[in-house]
């Protein structure tokens, strides 16, 4: 009767394992990251007897938790695109709605500027259309200020962002191989048994990480995960973790950069780093404030360089040539803080037209120099000091030493510093410092116009310049001008083909000759000396809205501004897009998860009856096997 009660024993311990296993799942219905835990139950090896084997019962091999590894593993991978794609889209959105609100967008300002300006030119002689213009011009400074206050405090809040997130982070990788050691522990003192509910443990904190970065898990044979991030940067092995710091950028003290902790020298690994928010603040950072920030530093820099530059060949109310409108940009120069040499980095804008918006980054090996351009990566060597290159010269001075780096960032402050430079309206050129006149004896039909100077440097003039029309003024037969006044001549041209208008140019003046001029026919370009019914050049100054004088000369100051709207804008959607899809396809991860692992309280019940009916059973088969004993002890006289 041993054996019988052995049995319906084991089958009475084994079943109430089962029975409690049971009511742990059903407690446990709602608890975030439960897996639903099952019972294997195992035959106990059998007896041999006279007549065969004969069972000796049942026990429960482990209990084990429901896990699909590959649904669980989509589920991090979801949790970290939902979490990265909702941060930028979040973020973008932000610089989106700065950029494209017309109360705070750049369009509406630029057209009232150069509206003020249509005004002027208008009316060049008139005091309060020159006031309305600089306070235009203020107007426009101040919107290329609060956009570039907008951008910088988004970029500090990126700052805070970032740091909060490596201390999540690194909050999250001490949990997970602190799980990790007690996993392994456990499941040698349990003799390969499985801690489910450690596991559980660590599979959250593994899904709350992916919220932060994009992670990859390599299970170990002792039961522990190493954690992956970025481009394979171990962040937890076992029971050690790493930990990731943040480190001020040694090229702008306001920037946080994202390190690893512990390196003698810092190396900034954010470029590596992708997914969950941390990753999509440091896209964000890096591809859209960054790109806005440059472009409007772009518009600002090229703006400004553009207009002073047509304003300075101008003539303005107190007979004066044009000095600068707007306050001069220059490229932002910033050495390495670990540089221990004392060159000096300086840099001028010598061709507007031709900036970029690029940084360049240039160091000295000791001997040559190299000059990167940190977008492109296209980079030269050379022993310099001097590099010209994009529409900007850059030099340096004093004496550097090997591994001495310079930040070179042409247009990096331009929005920040935008500023006017006058506040008087007299002060605006609006005139053009020469002028030219005909001569009242012409005969013929002869016309000079549209005189305009490339420079002031030799004006004003030393004496009158006077063209005198003559049919052999290049050899007999070839007709043109003779001039005076000024190196350059005769000007050939000829009535019977030119009539139409030629444009000639004479030192640094040019203008146009048109219709049918007769012998000795005259005209002469003298100074400016009474600019205030003049407005040449502040039609020159009002055309430059329409021209072409930014990217190399293919986009106006709006089409500059467009162009950041639309790159910001189609970043914004596909943030969006992502953020919707990513989220829909993490419901459904999370969903197939919860289906495949979660407690089921129907399938619960039923398995509580089952086991509770087999308990009963095993119970009954101990009082058969105790009435059966006593019976043969009764039988026996015993």
């Amino acid at each position: 009767m041993a054996d019988v009660l052995n049995i319906g024993t084991s089958a009475l311990l084994s079943l109430q394992r089962a029975i409690g296993t049971t009511g742990n799942n059903i407690a446990n219905v709602n608890t975030e990251g439960y897996s639903r835990q099952r019972v294997e139950f195992a035959a106990l090896p059998p007896q041999l007897t006279g007549a065969g084997f004969v069972g000796t019962g049942v026990t429960i091999a482990a209990i084990t938790r429901a896990f699909d590894q590959f649904l669980a593993d989509d589920v991090i991978d979801r949790s970290s695109s939902a979490a990265g794609a909702s941060t930028l889209a979040d973020l973008s959105g932000r610089v989106d709605d700065i950029l494209a609100n017309p109360d705070t967008g750049l369009g509406p300002a630029i057209d009232d500027f150069f509206a003020a300006l249509q005004d002027v030119a208008t009316n060049p002689g008139s005091l309060p259309e020159r006031q309305v213009l600089i306070g235009e011009a203020e107007g426009l400074a101040q919107r290329f200020q609060y956009l570039n206050d907008q951008f910088a405090s988004l970029d500090q809040e990126a700052n805070v962002r970032i740091d909060t997130s490596v201390q999540q982070i690194n909050a999250l990788a001490e949990g997970i191989a602190d799980l990790n050691d007690r996993i392994v522990s456990e499941t040698v003192r349990s003799g390969g048994q499985s801690p489910n509910d450690l596991l559980d443990s660590r599979d959250q904190l593994i899904a709350r990480l992916s919220e932060q970065i994009g992670v990859t898990t390599v299970a170990q044979s002792d039961g522990a995960v190493n954690v992956l991030i970025g481009s394979g940067q171990a962040l937890v092995v076992g029971s050690s973790s790493t930990q990731l710091e943040t480190f001020t950028d040694p090229f702008d003290v306001r920037r946080l950069n994202v390190g690893i902790s512990g390196l003698a020298v810092q190396s900034d690994i954010g470029r590596f780093l992708s997914g969950g928010e941390l990753g999509a603040v440091l896209e964000f950072r890096g591809d859209i404030l960054d790109g806005a920030t440059t472009d409007l530093g772009l518009i600002a820099t090229g703006l400004a360089a553009t207009f002073n530059d047509q304003q300075a060949l101008g003539l303005d109310l107190n007979g004066n040539f044009g000095g600068n409108f707007f306050r001069p940009l220059e490229p932002t120069t910033v050495p390495n803080i670990s540089n221990t040499g004392n060159g000096v980095a300086t840099a001028s804008i010598t061709d507007p037209v031709n900036l970029t918006g690029d940084e360049y980054r240039l160091r000295f090996d000791g001997t040559n120099y190299t000059l990167t351009n940190t977008t492109t990566n296209a980079s030269s060597t050379g022993p310099g000091p001097a590099f010209s290159i994009d529409g900007v010269d850059i030099s340096i001075s004093g004496t550097p030493v090997a591994g001495d780096e310079f930040l070179i960032a042409p247009v990096a402050q331009g929005a920040n510093l935008f500023d006017v430079a006058i506040s008087d309206p007299l002060a605006f050129a609006a005139a053009s410092p020469v002028r030219t006149s005909t001569s009242l004896g012409n005969a013929g039909s002869g016309v000079i116009d549209d005189a305009a100077v490339s420079s002031v440097a030799n004006l004003p003039l030393g004496s009158n310049i006077v063209l005198t029309f003559n049919p052999d003024a290049l050899g007999a037969g070839v007709p043109g001008f003779d001039v005076t006044g000024i190196a350059g001549g005769p000007i050939a041209y000829d009535p019977s083909t030119d009539a139409n208008g030629v444009e000639a140019t004479l030192g640094d003046i040019s203008f146009t000759l048109s219709g049918i001029p007769v012998n000795g026919d005259s005209f002469t370009i003298e100074n400016n000396v009474d600019g205030s019914g003049d407005n040449r050049n502040a039609l020159a100054l009002a055309e430059l809205q329409n021209e072409r004088t930014l990217n190399g000369g293919t986009a106006t100051y709006q089409d500059a501004y467009a162009a950041l709207l639309a790159d910001v804008a189609v970043s914004t959607r596909q943030a969006s897009n992502a953020a919707a899809t990513e989220s829909a396809l993490l419901d459904q991860s999370r969903a197939a998860l919860s289906s495949s692992q979660g407690v089921n309280l129907d399938e619960e019940a039923a398995n509580l009856i089952r086991y509770q009916q087999a308990y009963q059973a095993a119970a009954r088969v101990i009082a058969v096997a105790d009435e059966v004993f006593q019976t043969l002890l009764n039988a026996t006289g015993r």
